[in-house]
């Protein structure tokens, strides 16, 4: 059932004008007559798209696009020729074929991928992707069959690798939650549901805010955070982008309109203009008149499109921002380096400000060839005289070479993370207090060979600090997270007695208790404006506990981030001798209260007898485990007293007895059996702190007279 010359001339109404095959209204007719006639034999469906036929039209014109059309038809109904067929224009490039499964397998219809086409001399090349749907429900509605047909359209679409795809299922839930989102767009913007999340952009050479990005969040009443890579995509396809983009102007517009009505302090803040808002001819109009309505200057709005929307129209764009510099806003290219036309988008296009692509970064440290690149694109932006912001730094690391490279501005993670509205107004209030710079706010007060140090220069500064004697480093204090940035090589030695072949131990968060103790001496330390001093029992990442002498001073910082230079020494021989000292100052004073002295280990669940009178004990150092030695206890103890036991054996609840006692004492009685004779004993627990601030757990044995 294909395509008749006498069927055209007596049912025009049946045809496509252009193409003169099928419309959709027909081709749902006479498919389902297909099917209904032939229900023993198997049927598929195609969908076809060209691909960038937006952009043939820019090139060549609306009447070139129309003989691409005309052109892809005839090879259509030549490829089908005498098959049983039925195919349609559904809408601008969009056609639709159901065809037998026998066809697909056995002829060659995959050169409808690619169309040719002659202007002149000159022969262009055009590209088409499909999907297919097998056909094995027929009371399925045909609709139906041609939205799974489309779905697996959709997902090959921007894959100029893949011809065709066959739909599964779950193509088809894609789909279904596609259009739930297209039914509660209204309301979703109605309630604003949309929220307008803000990421800082920082001057590179010192981290202070100098813009912002606003971005786009959907806080869904039921399904949480929806992430703008699932709606933007489809708001993009259905022309609802158009509307969202306006919503997210007017947020960013009201927000510098309240700041700017109360004084308040504000920087320039960059929206995004999705790709296909560049075929609407009203765009800078409708931007101007948003920026007027809130009474605020075009400075304080940037305006950022991406590389991917100048390859789709480059016409449109060059005039939009020719427009756009007129009413005085600033333009920003979005993710340069992603798309393959960058250099003659840079010679094209009068934009103001250059973003990398973060993309660029992921090898960085590995790649000397992407550091050439990189460097290269700084250079040639500044040449051309651009301004130039990295996106996606997430490491000091990073941060520090794009300083070193000359970028001018730097955004990412290590520096904020998108915010909402209240949490960025916030941070602008304490910049307006206090300069954001993220590294050395107090730089005045510190010596400049200390700045040079941690620059990693080579000046003489620098490679004695490096291998001076006793170990010394930079510690960054972000919200509750402690981390060491840089030791040198005394660090090492007092820490692990030698140096690493792998200097992998630092740039680790530290745990808990340590982290919340060195988190309160950071404090202390800042806020008290003078060196701190303290001492910590530390786990090394071998597991081995030591004892290190800590001095730490404040010397920078930004409203969330703290640096602080430190000094460590390793102290556990120190350790031991006073552990020696407070061993004998025990036993001089309980020898003359006590039968027997024990020493409880929480960490260890160990015991260890300290003092002891009766003279079969050969050494005072007897070690037991908490399981024999409460064992042993409970074995003797007097009923009224047995349940304590059980408490006993956890330093929480020995903590929270003792808390009750007005003693400060818990006192265990029980009979032992000792020469032929029944004696009354006590064993009383208590907690005893030292003088350096450590706390210790003992039990002492009476026998009562």
């Amino acid at each position: 059932m294909r395509f008749s010359e006498n069927g055209s001339k007596m049912q025009n109404n049946l045809f496509d004008e252009l193409t003169g095959i099928y419309n959709q209204q027909s081709f749902f007719e006479y498919t389902a007559q297909m099917l209904d006639n032939y229900p023993d034999i198997s049927f598929c469906l195609i969908y076809w798209n060209i691909r960038k036929f937006r952009t043939t039209n820019d090139l060549f014109g609306w009447q070139a696009g129309d003989k691409i059309l005309i052109h892809w038809a005839n090879t259509l109904r030549e490829i089908l020729g005498d098959e049983l067929a039925v195919y349609a224009r559904m809408d601008h490039d969009n056609f639709v074929c159901c065809v037998t499964e026998d066809f697909l397998n056995n002829s060659d219809w995959t050169k409808l991928g690619e169309i040719s086409y002659f202007t002149g001399d000159t022969e262009y090349h055009f590209y088409s992707c499909c999907g297919l749907y097998k056909i094995t429900d027929r009371t399925l509605p045909l609709s139906n069959m041609i939205d799974k047909a489309r779905a697996a359209m959709e997902t090959i679409k921007n894959n100029y690798m893949t011809l065709y795809a066959w739909y599964d299922e779950s193509m088809w839930n894609a789909l279904l939650e596609e259009q739930r989102m297209n039914s509660e767009f209204k309301t979703a913007i109605a309630e604003r549901q949309f929220k307008v999340y803000y990421q800082p952009i920082c001057r590179a050479s010192d981290g202070l805010i100098t813009s912002a990005e606003a971005l786009v969040r959907w806080q869904h009443p039921t399904k949480g955070m929806i992430s703008p890579g699932v709606f933007i995509p489809l708001f993009e396809k259905n022309g609802f982008i158009s509307i969202l983009d306006r919503y997210v102007w007017d947020e960013v517009c009201a927000m510098q309109q309240s700041r700017l009505d109360q004084g308040l302090a504000t920087v320039p803040v960059s929206v995004n203009v999705s790709r296909v808002e560049f075929y609407n001819p009203a765009l800078c109009d409708d931007i101007r008149n948003i920026v007027k309505k809130h009474n605020i200057s075009p400075d304080f709005i940037k305006i950022e499109i991406t590389e991917s929307a100048y390859s789709d129209n480059p016409v449109q764009v060059l005039e939009a921002i020719k427009k756009l510099h007129a009413y005085g806003f600033s333009v920003l290219m979005d993710d340069f380096g992603s798309g393959y036309s960058s250099l003659n988008m840079l010679k094209d296009l009068p934009i103001d400000v250059l973003k990398i692509d973060m993309r660029f970064l992921d090898d960085f440290e590995k790649s000397r060839k992407a550091t050439i690149i990189l460097e290269s694109i700084i250079r040639l932006a500044k040449w051309m005289k651009l301004s130039v912001v990295s996106e996606g730094v997430e490491t000091q690391r990073e941060w520090e070479y794009l300083r070193s490279v000359e970028c001018d501005s730097v955004q990412g993670y290590y520096f904020y993370r998108p915010m909402p509205q209240e949490s960025f107004t916030t941070l602008l209030d304490q910049s307006a207090e206090k300069s954001i710079n993220l590294l050395f706010r107090d730089s005045e007060e510190l010596d400049d060979s200390i700045l040079d140090i941690f620059n990693h220069s080579n000046t003489l500064e620098s490679i004695l600090f490096y291998s001076m004697l006793g170990g010394m480093g930079l510690l960054e204090v972000c919200e509750n997270e402690v981390e060491i940035l840089r030791v040198n090589n005394g660090y090492y030695e007092a820490v692990y007695n030698a140096l690493p072949r792998e200097r992998k131990l630092i740039n680790q968060p530290f745990e808990e208790p340590e982290r919340s103790f060195i988190l309160e001496q950071c404090r202390l330390a800042r806020e008290g404006s003078k060196i701190q001093q303290f001492q910590l029992h530390h786990e090394r990442k071998d597991g081995v506990y030591i004892w290190l002498s800590v001095k730490v001073r404040y010397i920078g910082g930004s409203a969330h981030r703290s640096l602080f230079l430190f000094a460590i020494e390793n102290i556990d021989e120190q350790k031991r001798l006073e552990h020696e000292r407070y061993r004998t100052n025990y036993s001089t004073v309980l020898l003359k209260l006590f039968d027997r002295v024990y020493r409880l280990d929480y960490s260890t669940e160990s015991v260890e007898l300290l003092h002891n009178v009766n003279k079969r004990f050969k050494t005072p150092q007897a070690q037991f485990s908490f399981p024999d030695f409460f064992k042993n206890i409970s074995i003797v103890t007097a009923p009224k007293d047995f349940d304590k036991i059980e408490l006993l054996k956890r330093k929480d609840s020995l903590d929270t007895l003792l808390a009750k006692e007005h003693t400060n004492c818990i006192p265990i009685h029980y009979e032992l059996a000792s020469d032929e004779t029944v004696a009354g004993t006590t064993a009383y627990f208590f907690k005893a702190e030292l003088p350096d601030g450590s706390e210790h757990y003992l039990c002492c044995v009476k026998r009562n007279s």
